[in-house]
């Protein structure tokens, strides 16, 4: 008898069998040379994940990104949450590419390097002599990925170089917390331009620099040939709050800042129930009309009869109200059944809920822990954490979770030693001279 196929998949993805197999970018070596740069880290965090051996350099007193923790207050053995977190699987060394001797030693590490990740501004390792177009003349197949507020070329990357790359800009610059913003008349601070409570930004352009590195990862293993990577935050979250640019592109200007309504469909927000608060959309004419009727509001179809009667901001106002006075007489449950059934009827149209948690009501939910998403280590230096694991499931070249952030220089024997034959009399000789 066949087993069922949840079962069967469940095996591909197992956690403990995942530890005997090899990530997908098992055998390529990343230098992250990035200084206090959530998006770098986030990236080669991600790259780690896949297996690749990355290897983060810090200046001998470690990188500023490690004091940045909750409150300014939770530190593990004097490392910050976040870095501790998304310091996962590297390895650690330490090197000061100020000073010429520090350069130098990087050029010979080079040679062992599939890709290198930085964020200083632009321009500022070209200066240096460790730049892309210097390092592509030692490696010529070297993958260069660069983080920056505003690229490398352009006005603004020229006139703002020295700016600093931070969830922040990409937030401000984007258009995205002016779009999150209540109406006007619910009042300051509501209706203030509204940022994300986590650095939706800076994990976003890591993302996308983690995906640049793996294209052109492929795109060498066609050609032989190494590329730059540039990527920004800010244009990070202009892909995500693209629709704000495009409804405009029309000469049709719209509003934002209309939460809890949407400013291009409607139904398409929050609501009140018995149980807490509910996510619901049926914004085309056939869900419009699943979602009224199982409401009991039949009459409100004839009212707004289509898109362009419900998304004027008017109208969504006193729709939004006649709504919420009929979520609030169910529970969540009581809203699934009635979608589950009108969808097992066989009838016209999609009405969907979904609940909004908590993050404690994250943590809690058993189905995650089924799927491994979460997972407790307990660490020597951090003691208990609980950490996500990798977010894609391969089933053949898992992605993994190995351990934590280290210390600042923890590796150096080990990857002096392995890259370029130091032992310790000539490391120690570099720490006494300040160079690690």
């Amino acid at each position: 008898m066949l087993m069922e196929w949840h079962e069967v998949s469940k095996q591909y993805f197992e956690v403990e069998r995942a530890r005997f197999k090899k990530g997908p970018l098992e055998d390529i070596v990343v230098f992250d040379i990035s200084y206090a740069s959530p998006a770098a880290t986030f990236a080669s965090s991600v790259l780690a994940e896949m297996g690749a051996e990355v290897i983060k350099v810090e200046p001998p007193d470690g990188d500023p990104l490690r004091k940045l923790t909750p409150f300014g207050e939770f530190y593990f053995d004097g490392t910050g949450l976040p870095f501790a977190v998304e310091g996962r699987n590297k390895k650690y060394m330490t090197l000061d590419l100020e000073k010429e001797e520090g350069r130098e030693l990087f050029k010979q590490l080079i040679l062992h390097a599939d890709v290198v990740i930085e964020s200083f501004p632009p321009g500022y390792a070209d200066e240096l002599g460790i730049g892309y177009r210097q390092l592509r003349e030692i490696k010529p197949d070297i993958i260069y990925l660069a983080f920056s507020a505003y690229g490398h070329f352009g006005p603004k990357a020229r006139e703002f170089a020295k700016v600093p790359d931070s969830n922040l800009l990409g937030v401000s610059m984007s258009g995205y917390m002016m779009a999150n913003r209540e109406l006007p008349e619910a009042g300051e601070p509501y209706n203030l331009p509204t940022a994300p409570g986590f650095w939706m930004a800076t994990n976003l352009a890591g993302i996308y620099g983690a995906a640049g590195v793996v294209l052109a990862l492929y795109y060498r293993l066609k050609t032989g040939k190494g590329q730059m990577i540039d990527v920004t935050s800010i244009e990070a979250m202009n892909k995500v709050t693209l629709q704000l640019i495009w409804s405009h592109a029309f000469n049709e200007p719209i509003n934002v800042g209309v939460l809890p309504l949407d400013y291009a469909v409607f139904p398409y927000a929050y609501w009140r129930t018995k149980d807490g608060y509910v996510f619901a959309a049926g914004f085309t004419d056939p869900n419009f009309k699943a979602l009224v009727t199982q409401l009991g509001r039949e009459d409100l179809i004839e009212k707004y009869p289509n898109v362009f009667a419900r998304i004027k901001l008017e109208n969504q106002k006193v729709l939004y109200e006649e709504l919420q006075k009929e979520f609030e007489k169910y529970t969540f449950a009581e809203l699934v059944e009635k979608m589950l059934k009108w969808r097992d009827e066989g009838r016209e149209g999609v009405a969907v809920y979904s609940k909004i948690t908590t993050p404690k009501e994250v943590l809690e939910e058993g189905y995650w822990r089924e799927r491994e998403v979460f997972r407790e280590i307990v660490d020597r230096r951090y003691g208990e954490i609980t950490v996500i694991n990798p977010v894609w499931k391969l089933s053949q070249t898992p992605l993994k979770l190995k351990w934590l952030a280290k210390k600042a220089g923890e590796d150096n024997y080990f990857l002096y030693k392995k890259f370029l034959g130091l032992g310790r009399k000539e490391l120690g000789d570099l720490k006494n001279a300040g160079i690690i």
